[in-house]
């Protein structure tokens, strides 16, 4: 049987040919500077070519790469006129999207500009909740696609790993923080039982919880005010809402994360639940 090559890989690919670089074609897609360079290797896995030779801080594209790009070009003008002339050019309904707070400040923004390009009658609800929460509401249809850090399998849920990472320790930039002091963080979880475990064999002795706070945001929060120290995924270090936040070197503890996209098992799905399933996946 005769597989096709992915429309948005060769979109991608095009792109990043006719602008010479894969970050503009990332900015242009609204996507990760990684997905476009994913994208073309599935590519070329998929056609089994080499498209592009990379160097240090660009690339060239080869003689075949050229002459893919070209089919594809003309390609994509085909499919844009047959989706416009036997699709509505306007898809309305609902997404609904589970996300915690936390992941919301890298994923939500991003995820919603371009499901809202695509679909500018769509309406979009986000919910805000925990992994258990978010999953059980996707296993009872209530949810269409959520992003947990952490897994709890249930068979009517597709899960799928799209990011790993690391959980780390945090003090204000305004205090002299020792990893001996008084700790924050969430609810009991798999990283901080680690956390325990790992501090009291380093230490010989239990690790004293100053205080068990339901949200990384939070936990940020009250790190910055010199309330403790704090066990939070490494990606809120980026924020710009936790500037005053550092991570407090401690050789002694190691725990990483992944980040999960869950989406039903059931096969009725509509094309702006694929394709929002696909979005979140490029991020």
């Amino acid at each position: 049987m005769i597989t096709y090559p992915n429309l948005f890989h060769l979109r991608y690919f095009v792109d990043a040919v006719d602008l010479n670089s894969i970050s503009l074609a990332a900015k242009k897609n609204l996507v990760s500077h990684p997905a476009i360079s994913r994208a073309i290797n599935s590519l070329e896995n998929h056609l089994g070519l080499e498209l592009l030779e990379h160097k240090k801080k660009s690339f060239s594209v080869t003689k075949a790469g050229f002459e893919i790009a070209e089919q594809a070009r003309a390609l994509l003008v085909f499919a844009d006129n047959f989706y416009s002339k036997n699709l509505p050019t306007e898809e309305e309904g609902t997404l609904l999207i589970g996300i915690s707070r936390s992941l919301s400040e890298i994923y939500l923004a991003p995820l919603l500009k371009k499901i809202s390009a695509e679909f500018p009658k769509l309406q979009i609800q986000v919910k805000f909740g925990t992994t258990s929460e978010i999953i059980e509401a996707i296993a009872k249809n209530t949810l269409n696609l959520g992003i947990t850090i952490g897994l709890n399998k249930l068979p009517t849920v597709t899960s799928r790993s799209i990011r790993t990472g690391e959980f780390v320790l945090v003090s204000s930039k305004d205090a002299r923080a020792s990893s001996t002091e008084s700790f924050i963080m969430t609810e009991p979880r798999i990283e901080t039982e680690s956390l325990k475990q790992q501090y009291s064999r380093h230490f010989k002795k239990d690790l004293n919880l100053a205080y068990e706070v339901g949200s990384w945001s939070v936990i940020s929060e009250l790190v910055e005010n010199g309330l403790g120290i704090g066990l939070i995924p490494d990606f809120m270090l980026n924020s710009k809402r936790h500037s005053n936040c550092k991570q407090v070197k401690a050789k002694w503890f190691e725990c990483q994360y992944e980040v999960f996209l869950h989406s039903s098992n059931r096969s009725a799905q509509k094309r702006f639940t694929r394709r929002a399933i696909e979005i979140a996946e490029e991020i």
